[in-house]
């Protein structure tokens, strides 16, 4: 899952200067940066993202203010610099778990642009952080996860298990990977070891979400979703994964506020976005659909997916010319799709219609 690369330090209120034990240097770089936390809570988002550049500049590439300019960015929705702001972050000298925290946020990034190099880029920079943690080693089997490279995953799961047998991310890891395998009873003792090292850690509980699902248990995907849910109220993807199952259920009232919940959480993530785009578009509510997977688009341009659904979305509303480019982009994100995918039927329809248009306009 994409979005469980998203890192702590994009919490609200929650700044890598607070998180660190040590000033950041400059008399400076200091009244400017408490000026930019100051205003975080109301402050447009282009005042507030100029006041910690102006920080990070005084601060002469100190971690914590690259991080806190790079946080802004993002939460203003300008993942590009954001991105660069990150990796600045993560290959500056000081303060290593702000620097992993950087780094980490930084390959998420890059895999929602279709970027694996700079993925991989970013997992080195989280290595030179912290050399000797499980840390980076959880993060590069997460990443390896979503490029669907089990063997990569496991891997690194396992280096990571020698550094810290009871790290919850590289059980839950390892768990997904053998779940992958269809090792299901090999992955749901994973999740419960993870479970039993923390019980008020919800990654565990979303693991037996999707090892319910993969048993085909709906009762038991639900439950275990809203254990995760309980267990953390403030966890965007308990929230993501329980509206999600609630939807394909056909709950769908409850679904969509458990996913406007969970865009509350985390405004940052994509696959949020387009959970709820979908539950919208399937509730007639098109216009919130499509504003949904704007967003995700706009923040995830290397998901083919988003792109699928907003062809589906606009050829409901009749304009087959933007469905028709949406399902060409989704085509090339995709590098092609098989015979018999929808996609194909709905790109012959909107060509169809388009060409029926021009006709009537030439006889008119």
């Amino acid at each position: 899952m994409r979005s469980v690369l998203c890192v702590a330090a994009l919490a609200a209120g929650s700044t890598a200067l607070a998180q660190s034990a040590q000033p950041i240097p400059g008399e400076r770089a200091r009244r400017l940066l408490d000026d930019a936390v100051a205003a975080a809570s109301a402050a447009p988002s282009e005042d507030l993202t100029a006041r910690f550049r102006l920080a990070a500049e005084a601060a002469e590439r100190s971690a914590p203010v690259l991080l806190d300019y790079a946080i802004a960015l993002d939460r203003a929705g300008k993942v590009d610099e954001a991105e660069r702001q990150y990796g600045a972050a993560a290959a500056a000298a000081d303060f290593p778990q702000v620097r992993f925290s950087a780094a980490a946020r930084a390959a998420s990034l890059a895999l929602d642009r279709g970027d694996v190099a700079a993925a991989r880029r970013a997992v080195e920079l989280a290595r030179a952080a912290l050399p000797d943690d499980a840390a980076p080693l959880v993060l590069e089997a997460r990443i390896a996860l979503a490029l669907h490279d089990a063997g990569a995953a496991q891997a690194a799961a396992r280096a990571a298990l020698m550094r810290d047998p009871h790290d919850i991310g590289a059980l839950c890891a390892l768990a997904r990977v053998h779940l992958a395998q269809n090792h299901l009873g090999t992955a749901t003792l994973l999740a419960a070891r993870a479970h039993a090292s923390d019980a008020e850690d919800a990654e565990p509980l979303v693991v037996q979400t999707e090892i319910a699902r993969a048993q085909g248990d709906p009762a038991g995907e639900i439950a275990a979703a809203r254990a995760a849910v309980a267990t953390d109220d403030e966890s965007p993807i308990a929230a993501l994964v329980l509206g999600r199952s609630l939807f394909e259920r056909g709950l769908a009232t409850e679904a969509i506020e458990q996913l406007v919940h969970a865009v509350e959480l985390g405004p940052e993530l994509p696959a949020i976005r387009l959970a709820l785009g979908l539950a919208l578009a399937a509730q007639g509510r098109r216009a919130e659909a499509e504003a949904q997977l704007a967003v995700a688009a706009q923040r995830a341009p290397g998901w083919p997916e988003i792109h699928l659904e907003l062809a589906r979305l606009k050829e409901a509303q009749g304009d087959a010319k933007t469905a028709l480019a949406e399902a060409n982009l989704f085509l090339r994100l995709a590098s092609g799709a098989p015979a018999g995918h929808p996609v194909h039927a709905l790109v012959q329809r909107c060509e169809e219609a388009l060409r029926t248009k021009a006709q009537a306009s030439v006889v008119q």
